[in-house]
């Protein structure tokens, strides 16, 4: 499998001039094997760079994960990576480097502390997978949060060891970071994590031209710091970057975005899914010069599916089961559908987190257990779109909405609140599904009643009408848009660099 994850694919890709020519990568936190919304985008993204514009694509992830090999095969098996992708990891390739590559790091300015593993005279616990030593742990006795935590590769040798108690032994509170060689010495250390990140970013990218576009959030942060003359870093943002129940434009900035939105210049490109985001952003923080609008896209089925048999009374939904997403508000409005008229309506939700259990026991004590049902995660759950009648979008907030655009594309009407970000980007109101003030859950039962309800003349225009708007997010659409920006991104850090 080693030789799998490293070896080259570009000699298998079509050549094109859509993407510049370059290193092509996408940064994000994980990917996991029931990764959501933001990674699935990231790999149909990256699957359109090299199916569409002859661009190898490497993901970068910094989580520790024992299975990543078990990780590549089920993306491959589910099609969700095609040759010319590769997953890549942070620690994964710490524990391989070669010492030559390690002592090309450059030293920390100022130093706290001293590396020291540990030993059989501290108490520990150990994770071991195939048999192999690969981590061991230092814990807090009363917490049993992780104080230190090292890392081994499979000789026994330590690679890399990260301890947040410098400050007081036993007692969480200042760091050190030692990255070490083939023999177990240290030969780096630092009081921060990032400074590893940046360096292995570093080894990854060399001297090569880079298109980096950073996915997650979390990840977007570090690579505020990570500027270098020949990487172009593009932020693309996913969700929104307002608090949750606070109103746009000038609403307070999300605590997890609150960072990186106060350093968007650090960034080569700043990109959003929907215009209606990127002027907010404007309104709030300034106009910025490197900010644009790139929407998500999607595999755009053929039309035959838009036509597909189906029961008017119908419904699906793709969604985590969190919060945010008021699947509550969704199981709602179909009660109340049912109740004002008898009709008889059926919802199937797919998805996950950690509002599961509330939500099967609101289902069981509404006595919609025949109407309802919660199936978990599927990676085929999208299949559904071309079954079901409708589909609800419930969130208090999106960064695009795109799951009603993978669903208008298999002909599968959208019902949704008029939130911030995407819904009103491409829904028409009562021509190509329905848009409905948020919160108003009986709102969406009449607009439910009002799709059971209508002539089958009349449905039919209605999912031509949304598979004509979803026709617009085609793959080769936003490749193309891509190439655009990466070269405006391009133009804009020479003309700095000369500037000065």
């Amino acid at each position: 499998m080693k030789e799998n994850r490293h070896m080259s694919t570009d000699a298998a890709l079509p050549s094109s001039d859509i993407l510049p020519d370059g290193y092509h990568c996408a940064v994000t936190w994980s990917v996991p094997f029931d990764f959501g919304g933001m990674t699935e985008a990231l790999l149909h993204r990256s699957r359109a760079f090299v199916t569409g514009a002859g661009q190898s694509v490497d993901v970068l992830t910094f989580a520790y994960e024992n299975d990543y090999d078990d990780i590549r095969c089920e993306l491959a098996a589910e099609g969700k990576t095609v040759p010319g992708i590769r997953l890549r990891n942070l620690w994964e390739e710490l524990a391989e480097m070669s010492d030559e590559t390690m002592m090309k790091v450059v030293p920390a300015d100022r130093l706290r502390g001293k590396f020291r593993p540990i030993d059989e005279h501290d108490e520990y616990d150990e994770d071991r997978f195939g048999g192999i030593l690969r981590r061991r742990f230092r814990r807090n006795s009363a917490t049993q949060a992780a104080l230190q935590t090292d890392y081994f590769r499979p000789d026994g040798t330590i690679y890399a060891s990260d301890r947040k108690d410098l400050d007081e032994r036993g007692i969480e509170g200042g760091r050190i970071v030692s990255l070490c060689d083939s023999e177990g010495t240290p030969v780096m250390s630092w009081n921060q994590i990032w400074p590893l990140y940046l360096f292995w970013l570093d080894v990854v990218t060399g001297s090569r031209e880079t298109y980096m576009i950073v996915d997650s959030k979390s990840s977007a942060n570090f690579i505020t710091r990570y500027r270098r003359p020949n990487v172009i870093s593009m932020h693309l943002v996913h969700n929104s970057h307002l608090a949750s129940g606070t109103k746009r434009p000038f609403g307070e900035l999300s605590p997890s975005r609150k960072y990186v939105f106060e350093r968007l210049d650090t960034f080569d490109a700043v990109v959003f899914l929907t215009k209606q985001q990127k002027e907010d952003v404007d309104a709030l923080v300034g106009e910025q010069s490197n900010t644009c609008v790139i929407p998500n896209s999607r595999n755009i089925p053929p039309m035959s599916y838009a036509k597909h048999d189906r029961q008017r009374d119908s419904s699906v939904i793709l969604a985590s089961l969190t919060k945010r997403k008021r699947i509550n508000h969704a199981i709602a409005a179909v009660s109340e559908a049912m109740q004002s008229t008898g009709l008889k309506v059926t919802l199937d939700i797919y998805g996950h987190g950690s509002e599961a259990g509330t939500l099967a026991a609101l289902i069981t004590e509404s006595g919609l257990n025949d109407s309802i049902r919660l199936l978990g995660y599927s990676s085929a759950a999208k299949e559904k779109f071309k079954e079901a009648s409708f589909t609800l979008l419930t969130s208090t907030l999106e960064g695009q909405g795109l799951v009603l655009v993978e669903a208008m594309s298999m002909g599968c009407i959208p019902i949704s609140y008029d939130i911030p970000y995407g819904p009103a980007d491409f829904i028409t109101d009562g021509v190509n599904g329905f848009l409905v003030r948020p919160g108003d859950i009986k709102g969406l039962a009449e607009r439910i009643v009002q799709i059971v309800g209508m002539n089958e003349s009349e449905l039919q225009d209605m999912r031509a009408n949304a598979r004509q708007t979803a026709e617009a997010f085609t793959d080769r659409a936003s490749t193309e848009r891509w190439g655009q920006e990466m070269r405006a991104a391009v133009d804009r850090k020479l003309a700095e660099a000369t500037s000065r």
